[in-house]
């Protein structure tokens, strides 16, 4: 597999689509840099680098899914995939180098966003304030759920012989799990008590406390949170806003996600029809 790897890490050396990815991904941590001060000198918010810093884990999702692929179902028209087999490669060999070149890949572009956003956002609006231990664990975390991500997409690609279609499901599989996460997330961010409003006798309206029927409690909010964690895009949500309460958990949800994907596709992948 090594020699696979090395065929696709020059082939993405020499790729715009992953060049474009790439600085695509800087400029949008810079400008969220840049927004951030502007909103400081405008409404004189407080601000901080925190902020912005993980901002790469609600877009990485978005790009893999474009990214991914494109960059992979070539492969199938121009006859790559055939070739590597004829030269002794087997299909799950093949699967593993563009699940990891593609995890690589997305690596790259993370890492891309946080330089730009510590080299724009510094001087701009200063470093982060949040504890290194929280910084670390989401970074480590967030590396774990965008490997899930390219599991997703590696698989769909792979088992999809035309890129296009490929990239029309990946990209409405994200959109989906986006909507589903926000979805959960709403119920688990109800209040317990809404305020309600009646007229007095005088017709003044007066205001009173009420239990929230939409507010979860007991085995129904743990059962959210979980279906929250579990989701790269409800993960993904609590890591850019360093808001994650369960990071062992998420991590542990991530990694079987990543495992679970990528054996499902290697294995269906083996007894693909590639004529």
């Amino acid at each position: 597999m090594t020699n696979l790897l090395r065929a696709n890490f020059f082939r993405l050396r020499k790729n715009f689509l992953f060049w474009g990815t790439l600085a695509l991904n800087a400029a949008f941590g810079a400008a969220m840099c840049v927004a951030r001060f502007q909103e400081h000198r405008t409404y004189g918010f407080l601000v901080s680098l925190d902020s912005v810093f993980f901002g790469w884990a609600m877009s990485i999702g978005l790009l893999l899914s474009i990214f991914i692929p494109l960059f992979f179902g070539t492969e199938y028209s121009d006859g790559a995939i055939r070739n590597k087999m004829v030269l002794g490669h087997s299909r799950v060999s093949i699967y593993l180098a563009n699940f990891l070149t593609g995890f690589a890949a997305a690596l790259a572009f993370n890492a891309a966003y946080m330089l730009a956003s510590a080299l724009v956002g510094i001087p701009l609006i200063g470093w982060l304030t949040a504890d290194t231990g929280a910084v670390l664990l989401c970074t480590v975390g967030a590396v774990v759920m965008t490997a899930a991500y390219c599991a997703i997409f590696t698989l769909i690609t792979m088992l999809l012989s035309r890129k296009a279609a490929a990239a029309v499901m990946a990209m409405t599989a994200v959109l989906l799990l986006f909507v589903a996460a926000v979805s959960v997330s709403e119920r688990l961010n109800a209040p317990p008590e809404i305020v309600f409003y009646s007229l007095s006798i005088d017709g003044e309206p007066q205001g009173h406390l009420e239990p929230n029927p939409l507010y979860l409690e007991g085995a129904a909010r743990a059962a959210y949170e979980f279906v929250s964690d579990l989701l790269p895009t409800g993960q993904s949500n609590q890591y850019a806003n360093l808001t994650f309460a369960r990071p062992g958990r998420m991590m542990a949800l991530s990694g079987a996600l990543t495992a679970l994907f990528t054996g499902v596709g290697a294995a269906v992948f083996r007894r693909k029809d590639l004529k």
